[in-house]
């Protein structure tokens, strides 16, 4: 059975790297930072490149060598007060 096409837009997300070690579990050296200036750097391109949501991640355990992370929800508003909105 298929379904009549939507009218809803599509809408586009990214994950934030609000974690120390990268995105990925990878041996590979990971060009992305975890630190504030380059998320709100990394916020205001997507939100000018028409994404709408950008998701945080949220690791309660360290593990694969990323020991650092910024607390999801106080960071999500850090990053919203740099955007208008994302």
């Amino acid at each position: 059975m298929s379904h009549p096409p939507s009218a809803d837009p599509v809408r586009f997300a990214y994950w934030v790297p609000n974690v120390s070690g990268g995105l990925v579990t990878s041996t590979i050296e990971q060009r992305t930072d975890w630190g504030y200036d380059y998320n709100r750097e990394l916020a205001v391109l997507a939100e000018n490149n028409g994404f709408d949501y950008a998701l945080s991640q949220v690791r309660y355990m360290a593990s694969y060598g990323a020991e650092f992370q910024h607390e999801s929800t106080s960071f999500s508003l850090a990053l919203l007060l740099a955007t208008q909105r994302l």
